[in-house]
């Protein structure tokens, strides 16, 4: 079975004790950097813009922000832990093991999915006191969660596969997924934005999944939201299939 095989197993238990065995590295910083984030923007802007859809503006900014370090980490998880595979010379054994590409590429995503959920939901909690929000549909944040942080880790998944050289991981966090994160609608609402960059928001991923989260978080969208809804699903399983796609043919 896919999910029952030893072998994956024993990858996907190694994939999670990479961060679980080193949280105070892993964890703890990346939390206080989104209250960071929470703190310094929802404050300073705060105060010059009260109210987004009649939302106050610290409460509209904080599923973005739990959005951005669920991406974040998620991506940065699996990209890593496949280029140090390829670097330390260990995924050959990977490669030869019994398992198929697909459960190889399955264990990677998982893995940073996981560390992203554990992340984005970290960093909800802890924002929730401090803002006072209740969560509208907990259910559905779960499920947008899990997709956004698969679409992400996947992604970085095959971006560790393809990459031949550390600058190419780097290249992924600071020059990829931070811009279109800040682009993303986190700390703003698209309608906002002049025409132009109006329609170029809808080229950006992350605007799908931060919008979806702050509908079933705050129950406001920029768009509708189920259309929303199936975007994500369809990016998780696009960025899948290049996860798979590039463990076939990458390392």
């Amino acid at each position: 079975m896919l999910l029952t095989d030893r072998t994956f197993r024993t990858l996907l238990s190694r994939e999670v004790l990479r961060f679980t065995r080193v949280w105070m590295q892993t964890i703890v910083p990346q939390i206080l950097t989104s209250l960071l984030y929470l703190v310094v923007f929802g404050i300073a802007l705060g105060t010059r813009i009260k109210e987004i859809e009649g939302v106050p503006y610290l409460e509209y900014i904080l599923p973005g922000i739990a959005l951005m370090s669920l991406v974040t980490n998620a991506q940065m998880n699996s990209s890593w832990s496949v280029f140090d595979a390829k670097r330390e010379r260990y995924i050959d054994e990977v490669l030869i093991s019994p398992m198929s590409n697909l459960q190889i590429a399955l264990a990677y995503s998982l893995g940073g999915t996981l560390r992203g959920v554990v992340m984005g939901a970290c960093t909800l909690l802890v924002g929730i006191p401090f803002v006072g929000i209740n969560v509208e549909n907990p259910l559905l944040l779960i499920v947008i969660g899990v997709f956004a942080s698969f679409a992400f880790s996947s992604l970085g998944t095959m971006v560790g596969a393809l990459a031949t050289r550390i600058e190419h991981i780097s290249f992924l966090t600071s020059i990829v997924i931070q811009p279109l994160t800040f682009l993303g609608g986190v700390f703003y609402s698209v309608g906002m934005l002049p025409e132009g960059l109006r329609l170029a928001t809808f080229f950006n991923p992350i605007f799908y999944t931060v919008d979806a989260a702050r509908f079933a978080t705050l129950g406001i969208s920029d768009l509708n939201p189920y259309p929303t809804l199936g975007m994500v699903f369809l990016i998780s399983v696009m960025a899948f299939c290049g996860a798979w796609w590039a463990i076939s043919h990458g390392p």
